[in-house]
């Protein structure tokens, strides 16, 4: 197993639980605090809404990110995959600078780092040698 394989597995199993995470703010548990700025306890409807549709884009990221070192098959030509892991890790960073920023203590301590090692895994498996 290559280092880029490695990290696209990682890379998988950390969004897999920030999908879940995000599936359970949307049926609306109180976690709120580690997400969305951390103003609320239990989501309103609106970023209900949001977390679940944040649940369905993570779950693509992941099919996208497996599919770029062959962990899994996708009916998109090479060059879309390589493109969609750029977009994957592109919105990543800018994801990490945005939990970094954030007003809730909990939500920095917890999501920047879990953003900061879901990018640097993108960057190994968007940097590699794969198709």
């Amino acid at each position: 197993m290559t280092t880029a394989m490695l990290a696209s597995v990682l890379a998988a199993l950390v969004l897999g639980f920030v999908a879940i995470f995000q599936i359970l703010l949307a049926i609306g548990l109180p976690l709120g605090k580690a997400a969305w700025g951390g103003t609320h306890r239990v989501l309103p409807p609106h970023l209900r809404v949001a977390s679940a549709l944040s649940s369905l884009l993570l779950g693509l990221a992941i099919w996208i990110v497996l599919a770029r070192t062959d962990v899994v098959r996708i009916p998109w030509q090479p060059s879309s995959v390589r493109a969609g892991t750029w977009v994957v890790f592109s919105f990543l960073t800018l994801n990490t600078v945005g939990n970094f920023a954030s007003k809730s203590r909990l939500e920095r301590a917890l999501m920047t780092p879990v953003t900061f090692v879901c990018a640097a895994c993108l960057l190994v498996v968007a940097l590699s040698s794969y198709p």
